[in-house]
């Protein structure tokens, strides 16, 4: 596994970042079908979605409705890229840019890990899964995921680190997950 820190300047928009823009698009190079639920203004993905309709992404619907829509009309991605708000605090102001109401249930951990389990059908099985965050929990092994990368982007100050993780989907064939 490899393991990098370097500084950059932060931006709102993750992939503004330099250094995690270099990752996203070696990624996307390698990529048939790609898929980004958090799109905002970035059109690189092959499938866009954000909550907000005044972006460039192709779809504004909740990002697991999305995913649903995706698994439903029968999408295989070998690219899934997860940079989601951060905090409950980024979540909130997401969605009162659109006049949504934001509940206690939008705000929990358990958003991530819905959103991360509505992924998971539409997954082809070596697909690669980039995960930008606070935290570098990323996919994670128990959903079958191996890690492959972590890039830590030190923003100085008092400015969190973003943790970028990138993950290979396992074979399912292997018995790991008892």
């Amino acid at each position: 596994m490899k393991i990098e820190r370097v500084w950059a300047m932060p931006s709102a928009d993750t992939f503004d970042v330099l250094p995690i823009a270099r990752i996203v698009k070696e990624r996307l190079a390698q990529s048939s079908v790609s898929v980004d639920p958090f799109a905002r203004n970035k059109d690189w993905a092959t499938y866009t979605n954000d909550l907000n309709p005044q972006t460039k992404a192709q779809s504004h619907l909740d990002a697991i409705e999305f995913l649903e829509s995706l698994s439903d009309g029968g999408i295989k991605a070998d690219l899934f890229i997860f940079d989601p708000p951060y905090s409950p605090r980024q979540i909130a102001e997401c969605y009162q840019q659109i006049g949504r109401t934001v509940t206690m249930q939008d705000t929990q951990s358990s958003f991530w890990k819905k959103v991360r389990d509505a992924a998971i059908p539409i997954l082809t099985d070596d697909a690669i899964v980039i995960s930008c965050g606070w935290n570098s929990s990323g996919m994670g092994r128990k959903r079958g995921f191996e890690l492959l990368e972590i890039l830590i982007v030190c923003h100085g100050g008092a400015h969190n680190d973003t943790i970028v993780t990138v993950e290979k989907r396992l074979p399912r064939n292997l018995e790991l997950f008892k």
